[in-house]
């Protein structure tokens, strides 16, 4: 639950954040009038995101044997790709987002409201779609996906209420270490995810070793005891990892984690 917490918070406060700028910056601009178009985006954005969030569990329940573990797997490894993307493009681009969007602003009144509308939709459809993604992903994985779907929905409305507080100047939040320090924590909920995926494809033999399992310790950690169920729910926690699996775990933090603290590189200063 808490790893989809922690999804839901981001995601949304992502999302808050950019609709915070879009309206304030028409508001600054004395474009107030054009926020119609901007909140008409927005809720579009979010009944797409719920019929695919809907299509998603719908589908997955007339699943069965292979299929279920092939389009499992594939959606673990889609997931775990959005969270890095996602992690890894908002650790770089934060500092210019603001400028971003103010510059589509203007190129979007430049050629009318439905141009705002579609600048709304697409900068919230996209995190809608990756939650739904992550919803479908997490319940599948868990052993409770009613807690999985709370837990998401429990972030998703946390990073309202902060959305609407910072827009308001009622809450001051150090953004930058919050997108760090949950970057850092995505990234191993990201782990988790990949390691699931290897696991789905070796149960049906689309990848070799399931039989090679690197240890077991689920005489200490069993699968179903309460810190197996909260590691599991944290982390995709196996107590009998395959050697593959834990190869494709350690080395996903390892790479993710060098892109995500390398710094930029200076430019060059003329002579």
């Amino acid at each position: 639950m808490l790893a989809n917490f922690l999804i839901g918070l981001r995601e949304g406060l992502e999302a808050a954040l950019v609709v915070g700028i879009l309206i304030a910056y028409l508001k600054k601009i004395n474009q107030g009038d054009k926020t119609r178009s901007i909140w008409q985006g927005v809720f579009a954005a979010i009944a797409l995101s719920a019929a695919l969030g809907s299509f998603f569990t719908i589908s997955s329940v007339h699943l069965e044997g292979d299929a279920e573990k092939v389009v499992a797997g594939t959606l673990s490894f889609v997931a775990a790709a959005m969270i890095t993307w996602m992690v890894l493009w908002l650790g770089k681009k934060a500092r210019f987002l603001k400028a971003e969007l103010e510059g589509s602003i203007d190129r979007a009144l430049a050629t009318g409201a439905g141009s705002l509308f579609a600048l709304a939709f697409f900068a919230v459809g996209r995190e809608g779609l990756e939650t739904a993604i992550f919803i479908w992903n997490g319940a599948m994985a868990s052993e409770d996906a009613t807690l999985t779907v709370f837990g998401t929905f429990l972030g998703i409305a946390v990073s309202v209420v902060a959305g609407w507080l910072l827009y308001r100047g009622a809450l001051k939040l150090n953004l930058a270490k919050f997108f760090k320090y949950s970057g850092i924590a995505l990234i191993v909920v990201a782990a988790g995810m990949f390691s699931y995926a290897i696991h789905e494809f070796q149960e049906i033999a689309l990848i070799p070793g399931d039989a090679n399992k690197l240890y077991d310790i689920s005489g200490v950690i069993g699968k179903e005891s309460i810190l197996g169920s909260v590691l599991k729910g944290l982390f995709n926690f196996t107590p009998k990892p395959s050697v593959i699996q834990a190869i494709g775990w350690t080395s996903f933090i390892a790479v993710v984690s060098y892109f995500f603290f390398k710094k930029p590189k200076k430019a060059a200063v003329a002579a």
